[in-house]
């Protein structure tokens, strides 16, 4: 019998939050651009979440805000052993709008020549993309795309709509659309490998523990929790609440951690915690004080609703910085005109990255990076990154 959980599945938010070109016209109605990464990591996000549902394992290929190169997306995929590659995009003609009529709109599914893999999967998402949002549907069309042409197995490359179209530009921060793209996606993938789609119950997710009745432990709270694990291999942290290497989610080296405990688990005849990072995603990690050790706690208590800003997630790079003639100022929030200057790093030096965030008062955003063991941030032109 086919299981999903046999089954690793790439995801790909296609290009960075500030790369260059890659955004709508200014939008009146709305006062601004929308970035294209805005509606690809949101829809990537969901898909993760309504895979994982239906069993599936999911690997993000570009887990930042940052623009990860194509070969490092591909080469992250092919290491794993990923078995298909889905990559979410937003098309673009001439990056003007020209009116009703005139601009061109619709999704399309772009796949490597001649592959019959590929073809196939495409052909099962979209089966789903014609039954949502009405659009016009642009077909398959087969490309020499780096995503589909590197990545070993099925691949499908997705244009959800065009940026230069205004109407279809607005469904890119359209929550209910983001969803809908996700589940549709997900519901060829699990035709592509024959196994059920599960649907979402509405106001599913995590319980708050009190109201639970499976026997897990009441809340557990910390500042911050982190690896006291020596091991080069480093301490397994897991997108489930598992000791399930299917559901390995990445490592902690000594001293790495997570920002946020959200409560502890009776997992498997051990415990866990439940833990956020900086970009709000949530993972698992073992709870024995052999491997870890809570900051800031001590009882059991309400998670604090102002949590310490300063704590450090798990770093997932590291950025040489570049771009400045000798060094570059590392801040303590990310707004370049309001914060404080905590130190400056030379060109060339590099610090831990645990991710990127907006910020106020940059173009190219922030780098959150980890600083003597607090988090802060450096202008996002000013770094260069290569993931772990």
């Amino acid at each position: 019998m086919v299981k999903a959980i046999d089954y690793l599945i790439a995801l790909d938010d296609g290009h960075g939050l500030g790369t260059s070109g890659k955004r709508t016209p200014y939008i009146p109605s709305i006062g601004r651009q929308i970035r294209e990464n805005e509606f690809n990591e949101k829809v990537t996000v969901y898909l993760k979440g309504e895979l994982e549902r239906c069993g599936f394992r999911t690997l993000l290929t570009a887990p930042t805000d940052g623009d990860t190169p194509l070969k490092e997306r591909t080469g992250l995929a092919n290491s794993r052993g990923a078995d298909a590659l889905v990559s979410n995009h937003f098309n673009a003609f001439d990056g003007k709008f020209n009116g009703p009529g005139k601009d061109p709109e619709g999704h399309s599914l772009h796949i490597y020549c001649n592959d019959l893999n590929d073809r196939r999967l495409a052909e099962s998402i979209a089966n789903y993309l014609k039954q949502g949002t009405k659009q016009v549907f642009r077909g398959i069309i087969e490309q020499n795309l780096h995503m589909t042409r590197e990545f070993n197995k099925a691949a499908v490359l997705v244009e959800n709509g065009f940026m230069d179209n205004e109407k279809e530009a607005l469904l890119m921060i359209n929550e209910v659309f983001q969803r809908e793209t996700a589940k549709e996606q997900a519901r060829g993938v699990c035709d592509f490998f024959g196994v059920p789609y599960v649907t979402g119950k509405p106001g599913g997710g995590i319980k708050p523990l009190e109201s639970r009745s499976d026997g897990v432990s009441p809340v557990y709270t910390g500042k911050r929790v982190e690896s006291i694990y020596r091991g080069s291999e480093g301490l397994d942290f897991y997108s489930r609440p598992t000791f399930n290497d299917a559901y390995k989610a990445g490592t902690l080296k000594f001293r790495y951690g997570f920002s946020a405990v959200l409560r502890k688990l009776r997992v498997e005849g051990a415990y866990m915690y439940e833990v956020k990072n900086s970009r709000g995603h949530v993972y698992y990690v073992t709870a024995s004080p052999k491997f870890v050790k809570v900051k800031g706690a001590g009882r059991e208590t309400a998670p604090p609703s102002n949590p310490d800003p300063f704590t450090v997630s798990v770093a997932i790079g590291e950025i040489r910085v570049m771009g400045v003639t000798q060094a570059a100022i590392i801040q303590d929030r990310p707004d370049r005109l309001n914060s404080k200057n905590i130190a400056t790093i030379a060109r060339g030096r590099t610090l831990p990255v645990t991710g990127s965030v907006r910020g106020k008062n940059s173009n190219s955003g922030y780098w959150e990076v980890i600083y003597d063991g607090r988090r802060a941030y450096v202008t996002g032109d000013y770094g260069r990154y290569t993931a772990y």
